[in-house]
């Protein structure tokens, strides 16, 4: 019998879907251990912000569990610090825990990076502001966001977590991405799942691509399954 591994995956405190997208993605003798990222702030954005700035303290509470890598499972934190100061984070993380620390924005980019991909559409269910955060954090690291399209959820990011499949799916059926590579939805709140099995052009997610990475980087992506990260939808 397989030793179990376990992934530690932070992700926002009233987020649930992170926990059933990651259960839905992970294989073998793989299994996703979820910590609450926390925060008293009222501004969806100091929120995102003290969330990755506290992903240190998410690791700590694992105690003596032992993990095999972390995934920092919120893009919009990662969008509003900007890669170099979310690269500074996770690298002190590894200098001290010495285990695979990834999050979903790095994720996705090694995804991009991998299918040569530079036209990007983008689909999010972000307030205004943090939709152009997260243009411009891609903008930085290169990538052309040739089209933009948002999920109008209010003010209040935490009103990601009623989105609904069939809404999301709508979305994308009526979102034309003219000559982009892919859509990239962004958002780790947002269900993907159907989306992703239903979605008319090439289509990746925050969720699909973070789950993906941690089993890369802990030897549990099976080579011939490497050009396709699509085979964990269960299509």
């Amino acid at each position: 019998m397989s030793k179990n591994i376990y992934i530690g995956v932070g992700t926002p405190q009233a987020n649930p879907t992170v926990d059933v997208e990651f259960q839905h993605f992970m294989r073998g003798p793989v299994f996703p251990v979820f910590t609450r990222l926390t925060s008293r702030a009222e501004e969806p954005a100091d929120r995102l912000v003290e969330y990755i700035n506290a992903m240190p303290d998410a690791m700590q509470s694992y105690d003596t569990m032992p993990l095999a890598a972390f995934a920092f499972a919120c893009t919009g934190s990662s969008y509003l610090v900007g890669a170099e100061r979310e690269e500074a984070i996770c690298e002190a993380m590894l200098q001290k825990h010495r285990i695979p620390i990834v999050t979903a924005t790095q994720a996705i980019r090694r995804e991009l990076e991998g299918r040569g991909a530079q036209r990007i559409a983008l689909l999010a269910p972000y307030p205004q502001p943090l939709c152009d955060a997260a243009i411009s954090y891609w903008r930085a690291l290169g990538f052309n966001i040739s089209i933009s399209r948002r999920i109008d959820i209010g003010a209040d990011t935490r009103s990601i977590y009623a989105l609904t499949d069939a809404e999301v799916a709508a979305a994308i059926a009526d979102f034309d991405i003219g000559d982009a590579d892919l859509l990239l939805l962004s958002g780790t709140g947002m269900p993907t799942i159907r989306a992703l099995q239903d979605a008319p052009c090439p289509t990746i997610s925050s969720n699909l691509c973070l789950a993906v990475e941690v089993l890369r980087r802990t030897q549990n992506w099976p080579p011939a399954e490497a050009a396709d990260i699509h085979q964990l939808l269960g299509t």
